[in-house]
């Protein structure tokens, strides 16, 4: 149980990095505007994808700067905080759409 709680609030720690740099930042919007443009799912891999490929090269000589910092590069890891920044970022996209829709009222 205490590994889990360490592992998720690790994985948060992670997305906090990535979406401090610009990259995240860019992932994000990208997956927004996916899910407000009502975009099928699976084209949130190509941000996320390309997201994580960037920043695992960015971070891929930070090695002894602590742990969150040293995972950055590995790319399966971030690739993983990136697909996890995408679903987010979709489904604020489709809900805003959705709240815009209502707010209008049609």
């Amino acid at each position: 149980m205490v590994r889990i709680v360490r592992m998720i609030g690790f994985t948060i720690s992670s997305m906090g990095v990535q979406l401090a740099s610009v990259v995240g930042l860019a992932a994000l919007a990208a997956s927004f505007a996916l899910g407000f443009l009502r975009a099928p799912l699976y084209l949130i891999l190509a941000p996320a994808l390309g997201g994580a490929g960037v920043a695992a090269w960015l971070f891929q000589d930070a090695t002894n700067a602590g742990k969150v910092v040293g995972a950055q590069s590995n790319f399966f890891f971030v690739a993983f905080v990136y697909l996890l920044i995408g679903a987010i970022g979709y489904a604020c996209g489709a809900l805003a759409r959705r709240w815009l829709r209502a707010a209008r009222g049609q």
